[in-house]
């Protein structure tokens, strides 16, 4: 695996152009920029400046996972993407027509970390904290519903907190990937937003309002919430498998990068 560490100008005048800032807000925008250091064989040769309209088929299919870590105190001019990839990436070609993203170059490292059993570990990772609805499911273009239901956001009564329902769900999902949470820290809780056009059904267009585009976009919108704490390693092989899948859904948008440093060595 490669670890890659991305600095982001945000920009700190606001009556000057901030393309970074701008570039953030929409975190389908974030993944498909990303995916460019990962073209497919011959691609970027066929295409050195890449003209050619964006097509998901010219990239390795989920070869990373990101994190965009800004703002957390409240006072950051600048954010950091950490990328987590099975490919070696490519980031002069990625940026090579947006280097005004960048405040700094890119740094870019091989990683593969080793874990023990008992092993304590400090974390922190930013998840969508979301479940499968038995009652909402998703309608095809086609008309038909999906079979399964469709996930909607992680929520609570009023007689648990963010912070219990958070922690109850993460660890949950831990019992099944070798790891248990010693201790979770809620340090952030909002939403992610962006848009991501998609090919619309022309026949139901064109019979609901007469008219249809080639293509229409989607908002987007995902229950963000950022974790920090302790944990400690059960099953080796399980925690680094799930350490380099990612955590939780909708990992092709900024969740489920986990990253962790050695507190305590196991006995």
């Amino acid at each position: 695996m490669y670890l890659s560490q991305l600095l982001i100008d945000t920009g700190e005048n606001p009556d000057r152009p901030r393309p970074g800032r701008l570039w953030l807000n929409n975190i389908y925008n974030v993944h498909r920029r990303l995916s460019m250091a990962f073209p497919m064989p011959g691609f970027k040769q066929a295409d050195k400046e890449f003209l050619k309209p964006y097509e998901p088929k010219h990239f390795h299919p989920r070869s990373f996972i990101f994190r965009i870590d800004n703002n957390i105190d409240g006072t950051e001019q600048r954010a950091v993407i950490i990328v987590q990839s099975t490919e070696k990436p490519d980031w002069d070609w990625c940026f090579h027509n947006a280097p005004d993203f960048l405040a700094a170059p890119p740094e870019s490292k091989g990683y593969d970390p080793q874990f023990q059993a008992g092993q304590e570990l400090r974390f922190r990772i930013r998840v969508n904290p979301s479940v499968k609805s038995s009652v909402h499911h998703t309608t095809k273009l086609d008309g038909t519903t999906s079979a399964q239901g469709k996930r909607i956001s992680l929520t609570w009564d009023k007689d648990s907190t963010p912070d219990k329902a958070i922690a109850d769900w993460f660890t949950a999902k831990a019992q099944k990937l070798g790891f248990t949470p010693v201790r979770i820290e809620l340090i952030q809780l909002g939403w992610v937003y962006g848009s991501k056009p998609e090919p619309v059904n022309k026949a139901k267009k064109e019979k609901e309002n007469g008219y249809w585009r080639e293509n229409e976009y989607r908002p987007l919108k995902y229950r963000s919430a950022l974790l920090e704490g302790i944990l400690k390693v059960d099953d080796p092989a399980l925690f680094k498998a799930a350490l380099e899948e990612g955590i939780g859904s909708a990992k092709s948008f900024g969740f489920g990068l986990l990253s962790v440093q050695i507190v305590k060595y196991a006995h």
